[in-house]
Parts: C-alpha cells; structure tokens; sequence
C-alpha cells in the first residue's frame, strides 16, 4: 500500500509540471501580445500627436499670412486716403496762370510735387495689382530722384516688398533697414521691423533677424506686427 501511494504521488508531478508550464507560456503569450497591443496604441497616439502638432503650425502659418495680408490692404487704404488729400489740397481753386504770364516758384513747384506724387501713385498701383517687375524700377527711380520726398519712406518699403515677393531677400532686408533707420516716425516702420526680420530669416540669418523681431517688441510693443514677431522669435527658439 505504501509503495502504491508513493508512487502515484510521483507519477502526478511531472504532469503537474507541464501544466505548470503551459500556463506560463500561455501568459507570456499574453504579455507579448499585450505589449504588441500596447506599442501599436503608443505609435498611433504618437502619429496623431505630430499630425495635431503639423495641423496647428499649418493653422498658425495660415492666421500669419491672414494677419499681413489684412495689415498690407490696411496699409493701401491709408496710402489711397493720404493720395486723395493730396490731391484735393493742391491748387487754389482750379485756377491758371494767365495766358503770357511766366509761372510763378510756387507754380514750379507745385508742378515737381504734382510730378513726384504722380510717380509715386503709379509705382504703387502696379504694387496694388502685383507688377512688382515693374513697380520696382519705378520706385528706384522716384528714390533717385526725390531721396527726401514726401513718399520716401512709403517708396523705399514698397521696394522692399517688390524685392521680397522676388525673393531677393538681402536687397528686401536693405530697404526695410532704410526705412526703420532713415524714417524712425513713419507709419510703415513696425511693419518695415517686421518683413526685415522675415528676410533675415530667409537668408539663415538667425541672430539678425532675432534682433530686427526684438526691436519691433521694444519700440511698438503693441503693435499687431510686435505679436507676430514674437510668434517668430518663439519658432527661431527665443
């Protein structure tokens, strides 16, 4: 009897050991496809992290381009504006010189201004309607001939943006440089800031064009140039 019970104990363990350890492969089974599962949900978490992270840059991209595409039509507005009152403020009247009589200083140089600010006019309408082949030489030429005229300022950040829509970004950043330097007052000086620091950027130019962003936030902190100038800084990484 003793060595009956004996051995039938015996004989139960190695059937007990294989069980033992079917159950283990069958739970290292699981674990490995637990964690097959669980690599597959960390990828597809991963992919849609990027592609939230690509979706809102592309967004961002959007509102920046939306934001200069608004200040530039404001920019025209105002300039048409400034061209309208110029031209109704001119004169006395309507009236001419009488037939025989020499035109007076005054009349000479109504006549320049009259002439300048027609030059100017049509540099900025083929701007308006994207001739920046042609506005270009047009500009230059209003610079050569009037470097301190009225529309000095406005002509050398127009030809900033013909050189900018033309890719050549270093004779771009010179005219946006002029303007900030040469007419610290006018009105186009936080978008001048603004275009110079793009430029800088187009070029590789990191450190200058940081310092052209940090100028705008300094000198027109609350400007809407100042805010994109800072998203700027913030892609550049400070």
């Amino acid at each position: 009897m003793l060595s009956g019970c004996w051995g039938a104990k015996w004989a139960k363990g190695p059937i007990n050991a294989e069980q033992a350890n079917l159950k283990a492969d069958s739970i290292h089974a699981e674990q490995r496809r637990m964690a097959d599962q669980l690599d597959r949900l960390e990828r597809q978490l991963a992919a849609e992290s990027e592609e939230r992270t690509a979706s809102q840059a592309r967004i961002a991209s959007t509102l920046t381009d939306l934001e200069e595409t608004l200040r530039a039509l404001s920019s025209r507005i105002e300039d048409n504006e400034q061209m309208q009152m110029n031209r109704g403020g001119r004169g006395s009247g309507g009236s001419r010189p009488a037939v025989g009589t020499a035109p007076t200083t005054n009349d000479s140089a109504t006549a320049a201004a009259q002439a300048a600010e027609d030059q100017y006019r049509a540099a900025y309408m083929d701007v308006t309607r994207g001739n920046y082949d042609l506005a270009a030489p047009a500009f230059r030429d209003y610079l050569t001939k009037y470097p301190e005229g009225p529309r000095a300022a406005e002509a050398h950040y127009y030809l900033g943006e013909c050189e900018y829509a033309n890719e050549r970004w270093l004779e771009a950043a010179g005219q946006f440089q002029q303007v900030v330097r040469d007419f610290p007052k006018a009105r186009q000086v936080p978008a001048a800031y603004l275009k110079m620091g793009h430029s800088y950027n187009q070029l590789e130019e990191r450190g200058l064009a940081q310092q052209a962003y940090r100028a705008l936030i300094e000198k027109h902190p609350n400007s809407e140039e100042a805010k994109q100038a800072r998203a700027a800084l913030n892609e550049l990484g400070g």
